[in-house]
C-alpha cells in the first residue's frame, strides 16, 4: 500500500513545522507519532467506507457529510500528519 499525504482543501490548511506535527501526531496516538499518523490514515479509510456504504444503502447515518466536513474536524490532525510525512517521506518509501 502507498502511503500519502492527505490532499487538504486550500480552507483548512495551515502550516505546522516538523515539530508541532510530530507532538500533534504524538498525542493523537497516545504518545506513538507513528501509531498517531497511521490512526489518521484509518479514520479516513473509515470516513471513505461510510461513505460507500452510505451510497450503497447500508448505513442511514453518515459519519461526516462531504470531505469538508471531515477536514474540518480533523484540521489540525491531517495538517501535522502532512507536515511529519514530507520531513520523513523517504523512510515510507
Amino acid at each position: 500500500m502507498e502511503v500519502k499525504m492527505f490532499r487538504i482543501p486550500n480552507f483548512h490548511k495551515n502550516e505546522v513545522s516538523f515539530q508541532e506535527g510530530w507532538s500533534i501526531m504524538k498525542s493523537y496516538g497516545l504518545g506513538d507519532a507513528l501509531a498517531g499518523m497511521k490512526g489518521m490514515t484509518n479514520a479516513w479509510d473509515k470516513y471513505i467506507a461510510n461513505q460507500n456504504a452510505f451510497f450503497n444503502t447500508e448505513v442511514q447515518v453518515l459519519a461526516f457529510e462531504n470531505d469538508d466536513e471531515f477536514f474540518e474536524y480533523y484540521s489540525n490532525e491531517v495538517n501535522a500528519y502532512n507536515a511529519v510525512f514530507s520531513n520523513l517521506k523517504p523512510l515510507f518509501a
